[in-house]
């Protein structure tokens, strides 16, 4: 007789475990109400939550697509869906109709929960004293969606090179992704995380809400990243663990926050996208603290980071493997992930899943230098053959991303009649007037002829995806000939 794998609600009775013995008053805090929750109080309201759930109809072992936009909705939904032996498949808060229909064609959960305009029209809502109103709907499953044994947890990727898919988590791979970065980093038990980034981004689930639900971490709550909410958690605040991405380093390097309200921010961490090197400048001269870089990905969590003293490694570093995690490469030079976090594998409605079994083979090129630190060089679909000769767009990219003025840079091959490939580039640069021939000179200054972009485009704003990175297929529709996006207002 085979053992039993522990399921959802095993995960659920850890969180409640913890949640019951924590002693803050505050382990959870909202921004700018000020509400406080203890753990106690919160673990009351996550089963207030699961109780409303069972009584719109939402039954036990069901897979519930979860959209929600609102953090402390968030905190409450997963561990009450856990209690229910249901298996949560995580969607953005901000998804549109479309892209949540997609998802449910792709995953065919039972049901659908959210609090956004991409949920209007679902059948029930769920009135919660002081969160916005919750909508259940039943979705049209199809029952086809299996899982590996042990599956607690369904994430989706990022979807900024193609469709979303599927990642299933079993109890233990979600325990060990935080772990591995609470010891790696070593952030004390003591200090409070700045709840900014989704919490349904596999970065906020693993940096924020983990540590909350299974390790007792305290929170704050922003309910909407704008330099006021940012200036009161910091008048009110010290001592804080900051997990964002590099837009939200710029917005604080130029939101005229004191420095000596920037300097409560004592631990920073930077994923989703490279940091401009003029921004993490920026905002380590005002705050006195480095903003560090962690590579990860949905399907193995976090990987690496940069743990130098002050946050200095080299562009296109990514640092050290955490503990737990083993990279390697291939003769090819594709990067290979070995760990406890990895994920269970691909699921998707109707096929068989695709499992990784420890090992998960991503399509990120690297190298890894002397100090066994491990570089990033760009993605292997997006290797540019140029007459033969191969370019990483990484290795453009940082020759830009340095150039005043610059805020975003992406690089890509596109067709060319006599060398198969050319290098393009978008650069987005608010300022940008007469941009583009200063930048390719500074590229033939710096690169080898054939590397040199035959084509730069500079935009105010580039295309992103729902999940604020960078949306890879419009930006080469830009660069083919395609409309400029809109100008943010």
């Amino acid at each position: 007789m085979k053992p039993l794998v522990p399921g959802p609600r095993s995960l659920f009775s850890r969180a409640e475990r913890r949640l019951g013995a924590a002693p803050l008053p505050d382990l959870v805090t909202r921004v700018p109400s000020g509400d406080p929750l203890s753990g106690p109080g919160l673990l009351r309201e996550i089963h207030g939550m699961a109780d409303r759930l069972s009584g719109a109809g939402i039954r036990r072992g069901a897979r519930v697509l979860v959209a929600l936009s609102n953090p402390l909705s968030m905190i409450l939904a997963l561990p009450a869906l856990w209690s229910l032996d249901c298996v949560p498949l995580l969607a953005h808060g901000s998804s549109s109709r479309a892209e949540i229909e997609e998802l449910a064609r792709r995953l065919g959960p039972d049901h659908l929960l959210g609090d956004g305009e991409g949920t209007r029209g679902a059948s029930r809502t769920l009135p919660s004293p002081g969160l916005p109103l919750l909508r259940v709907g039943r979705l049209r499953g199809n029952g086809d969606l299996l899982l590996p044994p042990g599956t607690v947890l369904v994430r989706t990727t990022s979807g900024s090179t193609g469709p979303p898919r599927g990642v299933a988590l079993d109890a233990s791979q979600v325990l060990s992704d935080a772990l591995n970065i609470l010891s790696s980093l070593r952030v004390p038990g003591a200090l409070r995380g700045l709840a900014v980034v989704p919490l349904s981004h596999a970065f906020g689930f693993s940096t924020l809400l983990s540590p909350l639900l299974f390790h007792g971490q305290p929170l704050l709550l922003l309910e909407d990243p704008v330099p006021e909410q940012f200036r009161s958690a910091l008048r009110r605040h010290r001592s804080l663990f900051f997990p964002g991405v590099p837009y939200l380093y710029d917005l604080l390097g130029r939101a005229e926050i004191s420095p000596r309200a920037l300097g409560r921010l004592r631990m920073c961490i930077s994923a989703g996208a490279p940091l401009p090197r003029e921004t993490a400048g920026r905002f380590r001269e005002l705050s006195g603290s480095p903003v560090r870089n962690l590579y990860g990905t949905s399907e193995c969590g976090a990987v690496a980071c940069d743990r130098s003293p002050r946050g200095t490694a080299p562009a296109g570093c990514a640092g050290r493997p955490l503990s737990g995690v083993k990279v390697s490469l291939t003769e090819a030079g594709r990067i290979v992930v070995r760990g406890k976090a990895v994920g269970l594998g691909y699921v998707e409605s109707g096929a068989r899943p695709r499992l990784f079994r420890g090992r998960f083979l991503t399509e990120d090129l690297g190298r890894i230098d002397s100090r066994k630190r491990l570089h990033l060089l760009g993605r292997l679909d997006a290797l540019i053959s140029v007459g033969g000769r191969k370019v990483f767009p990484a290795e453009v990219e940082r020759v830009l991303r340095e150039a005043p003025g610059v805020k975003e840079v992406v690089a890509m091959g596109i067709p060319d009649a006599s060398r198969g490939e050319a290098v393009a580039v978008a650069v987005e640069s608010p300022s940008g007037a007469g941009l583009p021939a200063e930048l390719l000179e500074r590229c033939r200054r710096r690169l080898a002829k054939y590397k040199v972009p035959r084509r730069l485009r500079s935009f105010p704003c580039l295309p992103r995806t729902a999940r604020g990175k960078l949306d890879l297929g419009r930006i080469r529709t830009l660069l083919e000939g395609g409309p400029p996006p809109p100008r943010l207002r």
